[in-house]
């Protein structure tokens, strides 16, 4: 996936927002209306706190200042929420969402029960781009070698989400024994069920656990990140190997499906048939926001790392992905991860 991974590598390396400044038409005008952002979640994640930031904020730069609120549909790792932006919101620019970063995975690997085409979808804007870290509880797990000797309990929210998928893909590819706990709401959820003990580990972007439990990674703390999963090694997060260098060559366009998860990140979306002049007012509204002082001042104080993008760019890089994807590796991948 060449045109993918140049791209990513770019976006890690500079996290300037592109393709933005775009002028929205006059016809598009929000004023009396509330916009409401969907998540695939519940409440506490990170997918929740991203919403919330935007939430905060966007209203102020769409034209008419509209109330700008958050509505949690979770069920199947996001994909109900999908579903539901695909066939159910409205497309007059006050239905938002953010598509989980597994969105293009689970097309690809698992369409059955599908509703949407992520091609379709209308792109806004990316607040931030993040490798996914599988990480376990410190023990006899936490390791590759550990979870090759003994059964790991990996939890999820549901055969949609990183948090399944990936493990399916790279227990058998790496060996490991894995054991999958599902049908938690959140990552939120998940991370309180490693503190009990319930599972020994999940996967999350890096942002979260960031956010969530900084003190886990200390030296001697209560976990550890044991592979992470994109192009390239995130800047901000511990040095842990790369899925896609732990495979066999013949099995690294495998582990490059997943490269998407980082492309997506937390991002914002828009019903297929969105008209023009909305869509324009949406990314031009994203773009001004993203610079703002009191956006960027809310994302520092709660944590929540910015690196931005252009929902042209986002769209482009999902596009490609699928180009990208030969129908060879597709079927060796859904095999795995059924």
């Amino acid at each position: 996936m060449p045109t993918l991974l140049n791209w990513l590598r770019a976006v890690l390396v500079a996290a300037a927002l592109g393709g933005g400044g775009q002028i929205a038409h006059a016809d598009a005008n929000f004023q009396g209306k509330t916009v409401t952002i969907f998540i695939g979640y519940g409440v506490g994640g990170s997918y929740d706190l991203y919403a919330q930031l935007f939430a905060h904020h966007l209203g102020r730069f769409l034209p008419g200042q509209p109330a700008v609120i958050v509505q949690s549909s979770p069920g199947g790792g996001g994909v109900r929420m999908l579903n539901e932006a695909a066939v159910k919101m409205r497309a007059d620019g006050t239905n938002l969402f953010i598509p989980p970063d597994t969105m293009v995975v689970t097309q690809l690997l698992q369409p059955t029960g599908l509703a949407y085409d992520a091609r379709k979808f209308r792109y806004i804007g990316t607040a931030d781009q993040q490798n996914t870290f599988w990480v376990v509880r410190r023990g006899p797990h936490s390791s590759i070698e550990g979870m090759r000797a003994g059964e790991t309990f990996m939890g999820s929210s549901g055969k949609g989400s990183t948090g399944y998928m990936i493990p399916a893909l790279a227990a058998p590819l790496l060996g490991l024994k894995i054991k999958h706990v599902g049908g938690y709401n959140s990552s939120r959820e998940i991370i309180l069920a490693m503190d009990k003990g319930e599972i020994d580990g999940t996967l999350q972007a890096w942002q979260v656990w960031k956010q969530s439990r900084p003190s886990w990674f200390e030296p001697d703390g209560f976990a550890v990140p044991v592979i992470q999963v994109g192009a390239v090694s995130d800047p901000d997060a511990p040095n842990a190997p790369l899925l896609r260098d732990l495979v066999a060559p013949n099995d690294k366009p495998l582990a490059g499906l997943f490269d998407t998860i980082g492309v997506l990140g937390r991002s914002l979306a828009a019903p297929a048939s969105v008209n023009a002049e909305d869509l324009a007012a949406l990314r031009d509204g994203f773009t001004k926001m993203s610079t703002d002082p009191e956006f960027v001042a809310e994302a520092k104080q709660s944590h929540l790392r910015l690196l931005m993008k252009s929902g042209e760019a986002l769209e482009a890089a999902i596009a490609d992905a699928f180009v990208s994807s030969s129908p060879e590796v597709v079927r060796r991948a859904q095999a795995l991860t059924q």
